[in-house]
C-alpha cells in the first residue's frame, strides 16, 4: 500500500494517474503497518513462531483499476490507471529521469502481477492477530491529504 504514496505519489498528485506495467493482474495490497505488527507478535512470542513464514496478505486481491476506482472515490478526484506496456513505463520513467536500475525494479515487481502471479490470499494475519488485514480503502482514506 506504501508504495501508492512512495513513488507513485508523483503521478497520482500531478497526473492523476497510477502509472505501472501491471495490466491487469491483480495483487494483495499489504500495509506495512499490518507486516510491523506480525513482525513484533513473532518476535514476542519468538518459541511459538521459530522456523514458520507467515504469508501476509489483504482479504482480497484488487487489480490497479480497481485501485483507480477506489482512490477516485476517496479522494473525489478522478484517478486512472493507465496500464502502460513495459516499452512505454521505461521510456517516461527514463525521460523524467528516473534511475534505470529503479526502473527495472519497479518492471520487475510488476511482472509477476501482470502474468497473475500476485493474487493469492492467505489468512495467516487475521489468524495470528485475530482481526482482518487494513484494506486499500482505509488506507487511501487514512493518507489521502498525500494525493491531493
Amino acid at each position: 500500500m506504501q508504495n501508492l504514496d512512495d513513488f507513485l505519489c508523483k503521478e497520482i498528485k500531478e497526473r492523476k494517474r497510477i502509472f505501472v506495467p501491471a495490466g491487469k493482474g491483480k495483487t494483495s495490497f499489504v500495509d506495512t503497518r499490518d507486516l510491523a505488527e506480525i513482525s513484533a507478535l513473532s518476535l514476542i512470542n519468538l518459541e511459538e513462531n521459530k522456523n514458520k513464514i507467515h504469508v501476509i496478505t489483504d482479504n482480497k486481491a484488487l487489480d490497479f483499476y480497481e485501485v483507480a476506482k477506489i482512490m477516485t472515490d476517496v479522494l473525489g478526484m478522478k484517478v486512472e490507471y493507465t496500464n502502460p506496456s513495459v516499452k512505454a513505463f521505461k521510456e517516461f520513467m527514463t525521460k523524467i529521469g528516473e534511475d534505470k536500475g529503479f526502473i527495472n525494479v519497479v518492471v520487475g515487481v510488476h511482472f509477476p502481477t501482470k502474468l497473475g502471479l500476485a493474487k493469492g490470499i492467505k489468512n495467516d494475519f487475521e489468524k495470528i492477530t485475530g482481526r482482518k488485514p487494513s484494506n486499500i480503502r482505509k488506507y487511501i482514506e487514512n493518507y489521502k491529504e498525500n494525493w491531493v
